[in-house]
């Protein structure tokens, strides 16, 4: 039984609802036990009211009928009759037993024209307060028993002192039905309040408690979802720390080990190219391979650009004139496409503590692109001002909108939709921008084309 109960999923409701009924049985029961024994005890102190009641009515028409049935017959009579209608008006039933006859001589509710039997009469199921069996020919006190209508009866029966007699009793009987069907309307009704404010408690608890538990689970999921997202960022940066390693031994390896051939098949073929030897079409082969050799000596130069640890310098360096530099590099490619640039300044200044040369590279690469992405006669906006604390730097241009799936891989690195593309330009200016504290971000529409955004704190910076 307990590895079932271990092997079973609880739900935070479930286990919310259980508790909640467990604990609503336990104080229910305890409260039901406890409105019975209240109950108990308002009808025994009610009993033993009504007891001492009946006892003090007894003493007051003792003398009465001593005197009474110690005088002639019709006296006694009439005695009688005034003095049970009295108290018959109040609810009370009065008789006078015989115990030597063992018959019941007097009954205010029965006009008796001779006496009866006791056995034949309702006195027949007395029985004590204790329910234990009761002698009408010898007991006194106080005695339950139903009438001829079923209605309990408190009786309590007193002897009486006549000198000729000496074997009659009087008895003060009191119908209890009204009182017993008050007791079960309070018992009933104390249970019914009982219950119902157990209920409201119960699920005024419950809900307080999964309101309480939703949210803490809240907090608690978004404490999980914080130290996912600081784990997956701590992961992601050693794979990029152990991707730039790796990059950096390759590019290492191979810088050591081509770039002096590449440099010797240059020197070779830029010798034979100027010998004046070879034909047109021998010269541009030549110049085909010295193409290829630039390009993997660019590769090579951009590789390890890539893994190149930053170096912030001391003295700020001005973003406006570094990029204006950049600008004024690629002129010439930007006049022979026809390309025209439109730049807007930060008026308030614009410094940094960066590393001018990793800097440097990455806003040249953001303009090659945007020059490679633009169409002919096209024009590249670009922008660098401050909002709040922050220093924000944008390029755009009106070029093919990249696809969603070009946005989403555009930092990675060797990632390129250009056919003697690295792969490397973007994945350096990222790697630079957040090396510095900064984001960059890539968006692209039909009716903007293409827009990337740097944005550094000034504080951190």
């Amino acid at each position: 039984m307990t590895k079932l109960f271990r092997n079973l999923k609880w739900k935070p409701s479930t286990v919310s609802w259980l508790s909640f009924v467990l604990m609503g049985l336990i104080v229910g029961g305890v409260g039901l036990s406890g409105t019975t024994h209240v109950i108990n005890y308002l009808e025994e102190r009610l009993t033993a009211h009504s007891i001492e009641h009946n006892r003090e009515i007894a003493s007051s028409l003792l003398s009465k009928f001593e005197s009474t049935f110690q005088s002639d017959a019709d006296d006694v009579s009439n005695a009688l009759l005034h003095a049970i209608e009295d108290y018959k008006a109040f609810g009370f039933r009065i008789v006078v037993l015989d115990r030597k006859n063992q018959t019941v001589i007097v009954d205010s509710e029965t006009l008796l024209t001779s006496p009866r039997p006791i056995k034949e009469s309702w006195l027949a199921s007395a029985t004590k307060i204790d329910g234990s069996e009761v002698s009408l020919t010898q007991d006194f006190g106080a005695a339950h028993a139903l009438g001829e209508d079923l209605h309990p009866m408190l009786i309590w029966l007193q002897e009486m002192e006549i000198p000729e007699s000496g074997s009659l009793v009087l008895g003060i009987g009191k119908d209890q039905k009204s009182l017993m069907d008050f007791m079960g309307d309070l018992h009933w009704s104390l249970d019914s309040v009982l219950l119902l404010t157990y209920l409201l408690i119960a699920l005024l608890g419950y809900y307080t408690m999964r309101s309480i538990g939703r949210i803490y689970e809240r907090r608690l999921e978004s404490r999980i979802q914080e130290r996912t997202q600081e784990l997956d960022a701590a992961h992601k940066e050693v794979l990029n720390k152990t991707k730039l390693a790796t990059i950096g031994q390759t590019a290492s390896v191979l810088t050591h080990e081509m770039r002096n051939p590449l440099a010797s098949i240059k020197l070779a073929l830029s010798s034979l190219k100027g010998s004046g030897h070879y034909e047109d079409r021998e010269i541009r082969r030549m110049d085909l391979v010295l193409g290829e050799v630039d390009r993997l000596d660019e590769l090579l130069s951009k590789t390890l650009d890539y893994v190149r640890p930053i170096n912030r310098s001391a003295n700020p360096v001005d973003m406006d004139k570094l990029f204006t530099k950049v600008i004024k590099q690629q002129e010439p490619l930007l006049e022979e496409k026809g390309i025209r640039i439109k730049h807007e300044s930060c008026s308030s200044g614009a410094s940094l503590h960066v590393d001018q040369a990793q800097m440097h590279q990455a806003l040249l690469n953001l303009l090659k692109n945007a020059i490679e992405a633009s169409p002919t006669d096209g024009e590249i906006t670009s922008s660098l001002r401050c909002e709040d604390d922050k220093l924000i730097f944008e390029i755009s241009n009106a070029g093919e909108a990249p696809s969603a799936e070009v946005q989403r891989r555009a930092f990675e690195p060797f990632f390129t939709t250009k056919p003697k593309g690295t792969g490397l330009g973007l994945g350096l200016v990222k790697r630079v921008v957040e090396e510095h504290g900064g984001t960059v971000t890539f968006s692209g529409t039909t009716e903007t084309g293409t827009r990337l955004t740097l944005a550094f704190s000034l504080r951190e910076l």
